[in-house]
């Protein structure tokens, strides 16, 4: 079988991922930002304190200690 072929059937039943595209801080800082704005404007405080101390967790691991100073903590998560 032809490796494309092979891949592409293992794709089709799930057996195979396709490795995650690199992001740039920059860009895990806008798609922080973008699902903190969606669940604010909701009005999910909770969730939207969850999202912002996950991502921003997820961002210092991901980023060797980075943050996002562009993005602020959604009010009332001190």
């Amino acid at each position: 079988m032809k490796p494309f072929v092979l891949t592409a059937a293992a794709l089709m039943f799930g057996g195979l991922t396709l490795p995650a595209q690199a992001m740039s801080l920059d860009d895990a800082c806008a798609r922080l930002a973008s699902k903190l704005n969606a669940a604010v404007q909701a009005g999910i405080t909770a969730q939207a304190q969850q999202i912002y101390q996950r991502g921003s967790q997820r961002i210092a691991s991901n980023f060797n200690g980075a943050s996002c100073p562009t993005v602020q903590p959604p009010a009332g998560s001190n």
